[in-house]
């Protein structure tokens, strides 16, 4: 006992010394940058996820395909580190969940990250983009996570539907897994019929995606969509969406950084 209260007290040490080298490396930085910088899932306790009720409903699955949708223009900046947040805290969340079934195959989860930008500014930037395939290597799906930038857009309205479209035809899917979609947005997708945005510079996608259709093969994949809604600006669009498919919409805490504000040109 006296050996183990003893390399408990060293551990102790380490992750003092840990902590005060952070604090050293960041005496520029705000308590709020360091603890976001430094991020652990397991320290939260609180699920944003009950993974359980969900997975509960299969007698048996053998894959879990878990694809993040998000927009990355240049209003989510101010959201961009609470974002990264609660996308790694999700996975964790599932994972524990996962556990608890004493499933023995390491590649039962894969997740993937959609990003999407608005119509009119692809010479600058891109409008869709599949930045890590559905993948069981969550260490380089967290190093997209950390990679992930804001800038760019046009209008309030985003390429919504370019960005959902991307996901349902042009992500490696595996036919027998439980799938999911996190859309992560601050804004509606273009059109009157989902939006009341007065300066929307179109009347519908660009590209011609019909929200319609799309919505349908989402329902008919069998793919369960959820929306984190971060503003109400989405409300008219997910209400229509909802006429179609169910739609979970969560709103956690997510941390906001006004420092952090950029301008859509």
């Amino acid at each position: 006992m006296k050996n183990k209260k003893n390399d408990k007290d060293k551990e102790s040490k380490k992750i003092d010394i840990k902590i005060k080298k952070i604090k050293d490396d960041n005496k520029n930085s705000s308590e709020n940058e360091v603890i976001e910088n430094e991020y652990d899932p397991k320290c939260d306790p609180k699920h944003i996820i009950i993974f359980d009720c969900k997975l509960d409903s299969f007698e048996d699955f053998k894959a879990i395909d878990l694809l993040y949708v998000v927009d990355t223009t240049a209003s989510m900046n101010c959201y961009l580190k609470g974002i990264k947040k609660i996308m790694r805290k999700i996975i964790w969340d599932m994972q524990k969940c996962i556990s608890k079934y004493l499933l023995d195959d390491v590649d039962i989860l894969r997740v993937g990250i959609v990003t999407y930008k608005d119509h009119g500014d692809e010479d600058k930037t891109y409008l869709t983009n599949i930045d890590i395939d559905l993948t069981g290597n969550l260490k380089e799906v967290d190093n997209i996570i950390k990679s992930l930038e804001c800038g760019g857009g046009k209008d309030e309205p985003e390429a919504v539907l370019d960005g959902l479209n991307v996901a349902l035809n042009d992500v490696n899917w595996r036919d027998e897994s439980i799938k999911f979609i996190y859309h992560i947005l601050d804004a509606p997708c273009h059109g009157k019929k989902y939006n009341n945005v007065e300066e929307d510079k179109f009347e519908s996608c660009p590209k011609n995606i019909d929200a319609e259709e799309l919505l349908i093969k989402i329902r008919n994949k069998n793919i369960n969509y959820s929306v984190i809604k971060l503003n109400d600006s989405t409300n008219m669009m997910i209400q229509e969406f909802k006429k179609l498919i169910n739609i979970e919409v969560l709103s956690p805490e997510i941390y906001y950084d006004k420092s952090e504000i950029m301008n859509q040109e």
